[in-house]
């Protein structure tokens, strides 16, 4: 069985530990996450694609109730909690995996059942694909197999661990750095000298043993010391460094990584050059857009003949008032949209004429079915038929 923190290759093959790190750190999924940036950058991309609504179409028409494979894809889940994990599995490990439930009374699957891409172990034999989870061989036809970003005749998916391990790999190394920097232990305080021409490496490590003793840590005591010997006290700062340079110039190569614009994760100098909310959140949508064509594609995949997924994306695009309004008015006065489908489908409001239900009505309504309580309704009687 493939142990945690392994990953797939190119050719299917999985291996404990991935190519050299030049900056001598080790590179995996815990690690990855563990860098500021990148965690921000993968749980937005991740939470925003699990957050929109996703919806079963035919041509135009909007499939209701929503089948359940789209309402719950995993039905020990919460829909967000399925599709997060599903894009955040395509940005770090390149792709995702899970096994199909029971096909339902249409003849396809209802449900999909998560693996870890980590434990899986992909074959090509005579053009076909076969995949190993937990010892248990299963085919093409059992398995959601969700590929990002691949070169042609690739089986797998590439996710940012493997295809920028040296970027992560320093952006770790730096971090280390850091952490070292302000425990003092990324470069030594001073220096001590000795004018003894015959010190042993014992006896300097003595000096130096007693000299921690008496003065380490935040022991602000005067340095008493004999005439063979001296301290050269070390000076040293973040700036001088560049510490805090390179942890910025970080965030840039980490939002390129991602596809998102450096201020969504906080890197300096990034010019914002939209004046609205709207202008921003597309330039947010563009860079998530194929991450939500491959997941609408592969649902699509396993829905019926003539129907397809597709996530509605007008909640990341919803402007201010004042501009939403406008829009309408344009929709309005050029025909393309009915008043009632203005309501409906951008402001979530009841057709003209149909009253809209109060908090008042829906707790009065919430208490009749507590106690139990039912209207009655007569029918009109049947008239007797003539003889």
């Amino acid at each position: 069985m493939p142990q945690p923190n392994a990953y797939v290759d190119s050719l299917g093959r999985v291996s404990r530990y991935y190519d050299t790190v030049y900056a001598g750190t080790f590179v995996d999924e815990g690690t990855t996450l563990s860098i500021p940036g990148l965690w921000r950058g993968i749980t937005l991309i991740s939470d925003t694609i699990g957050a929109l609504p996703i919806h079963a179409y035919r041509g135009d028409v909007r499939i209701e109730p929503i089948p359940p494979l789209l309402e719950r894809p995993y039905p020990n889940e919460t829909r967000i909690e399925t599709i997060s994990a599903m894009a955040a599995a395509l940005v770090i490990h390149g792709n995702y995996i899970a096994i199909l439930g029971d096909i339902g009374a249409n003849g396809y699957p209802e449900s999909i059942y998560p693996v870890s891409p980590t434990r899986v172990h992909i074959e090509r034999n005579a053009g076909r694909l076969t995949y190993k989870i937990n010892d248990e061989i299963y085919e093409a036809d059992r398995i959601m197999h969700i590929k990002n970003f691949t070169l042609p005749g690739q089986i797998v998916g590439l996710g940012v661990v493997a295809a920028q391990r040296q970027g992560i790999g320093s952006a770790l190394a730096m971090q280390a750095y850091a952490a070292k920097y302000f425990d003092g232990g990324a470069q030594p305080t001073g220096i001590l000298y000795s004018d003894n021409a015959d010190l042993t490496q014992d006896e300097a490590d003595m000096l130096k043993a007693v000299w921690m003793r008496h003065y380490g840590g935040t022991s602000r005591e005067p340095a008493v010391l004999n005439s063979t010997t001296k301290f050269q006290q070390l000076s040293d700062n973040a700036k001088d460094s560049q510490l805090v340079e390179s942890r910025e110039f970080s965030l840039t190569e980490i939002a390129n990584m991602l596809g998102l614009p450096g201020y969504y994760l906080g890197a300096p100098n990034s010019s914002r050059t939209y004046s609205n909310v709207e202008q921003e959140q597309l330039q947010f949508l563009r860079g998530i857009t194929p991450l939500l064509t491959r997941i609408e594609m592969a649902f699509t995949d396993l829905l019926p003949r003539g129907q397809y997924a597709k996530f509605n994306t007008d909640a990341l695009l919803r402007s201010d008032t004042l501009t939403r309004y406008q829009a309408h008015k344009i929709a309005l006065e050029s025909g393309f949209l009915t008043v009632d489908e203005v309501r409906a489908d951008f402001e979530n409001r009841p057709p003209i004429g149909e009253p809209e239900t109060t908090t008042e009505e829906i707790e009065e309504a919430d208490e009749l079915e507590e106690v139990g309580e039912v209207e009655e309704i007569e029918l009109p009687k049947e008239e007797p038929l003539d003889e």
